[in-house]
């Protein structure tokens, strides 16, 4: 199994794992899925990643290193949107994205990495504890 930066032919098979994610319809024109992965695409600091055994797409993550003005400047990271294919669940292809995100984010020298999970997700949340992930924080979000 590898870890790879997606390619725009890998955008279907991702969506198909978004599913996976939510149940909410994704309703966004091909115009619009084009118009943001070439912006992720094109952007240093940002990485679509895509988990691959042999031809199949298993698993994605999303990376996104974030220019920081305190903590001695030092960046920090989000991870967002970690899919696995339910068939390569426990498997380690989780692990593998996650792992493959923090040397990325240690090469760009970040002082931490932020992930954040619905709280229904109690499965992922013993998952992310065993790779040394602390909850730290309460979140809070605002729907526009």
């Amino acid at each position: 199994m590898i870890v790879r930066k997606a390619n725009v032919a890998d955008i279907p098979r991702i969506f198909e794992l978004y599913e996976e994610l939510t149940e909410e319809v994704q309703d966004i024109s091909p115009e619009m899925v084009n118009q943001v992965f070439t912006e992720i695409d094109s952007s240093p600091r940002q990485e679509l990643l895509v988990a691959q055994d042999n031809a199949l797409v298993v698993g994605t993550l999303f990376v996104q290193i974030t220019p920081n003005l305190s903590h001695g400047a030092r960046p920090w990271a989000v991870l967002e949107n970690l899919v696995v294919d339910s068939r390569y669940r426990r498997k380690g292809t989780g692990r593998l994205l996650i792992e493959y995100a923090f040397t990325r984010c240690r090469e760009a020298g970040c002082y931490k990495v932020q992930l954040l999970s619905h709280k229904k997700r109690l499965g992922a949340h013993q998952f992310y504890r065993s790779l040394g992930f602390e909850e730290s924080a309460l979140g809070f979000r605002f729907y526009f």
